[in-house]
């Protein structure tokens, strides 16, 4: 007998299990109870078969900053499947059930950081997401202009009321950034070894932070984060500072991010990894949110969604309204995967137009792109 449901407490061993063998780890007894807390705060679906666990995937209750505005996201995690239960259709119906879960819980929005991009695709998400990871060598390390503020180590305790403040400001000029809470600043983001230093300007103010390790001839970056052009010299030449006592400099940036630029000797490793993916979830709800920028025209979009039927939908926006369509109504013809890309300023318009993802005539995709906000992608975290 096959049944779809959300885990309680009482599943949680045979949640770890499963995750155990997915996931090729081995948590130690006395983490169980760690284990749990998490376990309880995320959404848990499960498939079972005859009694037993066969597959399941989480979601985790989070929100994600487009812009200045806070969306509501289920971030999708931990999707796993017994290798004997693997082929049947299982993952399907897992998905479509957490399609509708975050819907009812007006997550409109959802993330994911996938093993195999063609197979969430299937599904409706999306690669929205890079990661920039560059290095730079020792004899790299110049110093750029004087900055007039200055750096200081934060001492534990202190540190996350100011560096949450400066993040969120950051966090911004994206789409994508999580709220943080302060449990996500304690669980997910500082990690043993790692430090915070703080760039204060000639102000006064607070205008950057780093968080980062320095150990085995290596300044590890993971965070780099500033406000304005004063912090990110100050930042980048406290990094300077180390160069009697490390070979290379390792640092995580938004792929916007010119540092490379800015150096004497531009020519740094830059790796460019694709990262998470996203989906919109609800494509009313989600429009219903989205600050579009004010344009005279008016436009039609026809959706098509096949793992998510009420999102097969004709949507007018106009005058940053937006409303029901006829599907008879001239417009733009686009899929799930191509909205949430061309929306959240993963890709352009006229190139999904291009490449046939995007269906119409020029000039009403001229007037899709003057409609979105010229904002682009980033996530710095993992989950």
């Amino acid at each position: 007998m096959r049944e779809i449901r959300r885990l309680t407490e009482e599943d949680f061993i045979q949640s770890l299990e499963l995750s155990q063998y997915a996931f090729q780890y081995v948590v130690p007894k006395e983490d169980y109870p760690k284990r749990k807390e998490t376990f309880i705060t995320h959404e848990v679906w499960g498939e079972f078969e005859d009694g037993k666990l066969s597959s399941k995937a989480h979601i985790i209750p989070l929100q994600i900053f487009l812009g200045e505005k806070l969306v509501s996201m289920g971030g999708l995690a931990g999707v796993a499947t017994w290798p004997e239960y693997r082929r049947n259709g299982s993952v399907t119906r897992l998905m479509i059930q957490s399609l509708q879960s975050m819907k009812e819980k007006g997550q409109t929005l959802s993330m994911l950081h996938p093993f195999d991009f063609h197979f969430y695709r299937r599904f409706g998400w999306e690669y929205c997401f890079t990661q920039k990871k560059i290095t730079v060598d020792k004899k790299d390390l110049h110093f750029m202009q004087e900055a007039p503020g200055r750096v200081r180590r934060l001492v534990q305790g202190e540190e996350l009321p100011i560096v949450n403040d400066l993040y969120e400001k950051y966090a911004k000029n994206y789409n994508g950034m999580l709220q943080r809470t302060t449990s996500w600043w304690e669980k997910n983001v500082s990690s043993p070894g790692y430090q915070f230093v703080l760039y204060t300007d000639h102000q006064g103010e607070p205008a950057g932070y780093l968080l980062y390790k320095n150990a085995d001839q290596l300044l590890d970056v993971q965070e780099f984060v500033y406000v304005n052009e004063e912090a990110r010299r100050g930042l980048w030449n406290f990094i300077c500072q180390h160069d009697s006592m490390v070979n290379q400099v390792k640092l995580i940036l938004t792929e916007d991010d010119s540092l490379p630029f800015l150096l004497k000797n531009p020519k740094v490793k830059i790796e460019l990894e694709p990262y998470f993916m996203a989906r919109i979830v609800d494509v009313k709800g989600f429009l219903e949110q989205y600050e579009f920028e004010k344009v005279v025209e008016g436009l039609v979009l026809h959706i098509q969604d096949d793992q998510a039927k009420w999102n097969q939908i004709s949507i007018k926006i106009e005058n940053g309204e937006i409303s029901v369509a006829s599907k008879d109504d001239r417009g733009l013809a686009l899929n799930i995967q191509a909205l949430t890309a061309v929306l959240l300023g993963a890709q352009k318009a006229d190139f999904l137009f291009r490449t046939g993802d995007i269906k119409g005539t020029p000039e009403q995709v001229a007037i899709l792109s003057k409609l979105i906000p010229n904002r682009g992608t980033s996530l710095i975290d993992f989950f």
